[in-house]
């Protein structure tokens, strides 16, 4: 079965509110500030609208006309494509799945540089998340003062939530490092098992 990835999620969703073609799309995404957080390109859209069309998703209305632009083809969402858009949005609100974070992955390994190399290094993250977050909350006001709804602009303020977390979470942890109360060793402590070693994952507990 076909799964809706990002990009084909916002296409739906957008033909879901009204007709829309890929053009008109793309604009609204990048209003709504959609295309920072689903990535866009008109190529990849044009194909996405394909797919969806071949899938019996979307289906072709005609041809329309805005001012002195080309044609473009409006696009409808079909009964089975809201549907699917629907049976997808349960899945992505409701189950956790995993993310790779490059950041994450940066953490596992931060005992490999000097312990105020890193303390510093957080400290300018946090720095450089708390320049981003007064960006995006200018941008979200703007939109808030043209008329979008807080509703249109949910996952931006759950970004914002992250950055502004993430932000103190790296200030606290410098903190630790500098004043030593986050050990800097690697390895397992205490008597307890080391990996695969009778610790079970959450994944096989839940086979139990």
């Amino acid at each position: 079965m076909e799964r809706l990835g990002p990009l084909a999620l916002a296409v739906m969703g957008l033909l879901a509110e009204r007709p829309r073609h890929p053009y008109d799309v793309a604009t609204t995404m990048r209003g709504r500030c959609m295309d920072r957080h689903i990535r866009l390109s008109m190529g990849t859209l044009y194909h996405t609208f394909a797919q969806l069309s071949r899938l019996g998703w979307v289906r072709p209305l005609g041809a329309a006309r805005q001012g002195n632009r080309p044609e473009h083809t409006l696009y409808a969402l079909t009964p089975d494509g809201r549907s699917q858009l629907q049976d997808r949005l349960r899945e992505l609100i409701a189950v956790p799945t995993p993310e790779y974070s490059a950041f994450e992955a940066g953490l596992a390994f931060l005992y490999h540089l000097p312990r105020q190399e890193a303390a510093a290094l957080l400290r300018r993250r946090a720095e450089a998340l708390e320049a981003e977050h007064r960006r995006w909350q200018d941008l979200h006001d703007h939109h808030r003062r043209g008329g979008l709804t807080r509703l249109s602009l949910i996952e931006v303020e759950l970004a914002q939530d992250q950055r502004r977390f993430q932000a103190e979470w790296a200030r606290r942890i410098a903190d630790e490092i500098e004043s030593g109360r986050l050990e800097w060793a690697v390895g397992w402590s205490g008597g307890g098992p080391g990996p695969g070693l009778g610790v079970a994952s959450p994944e096989m507990e839940a086979k139990r």
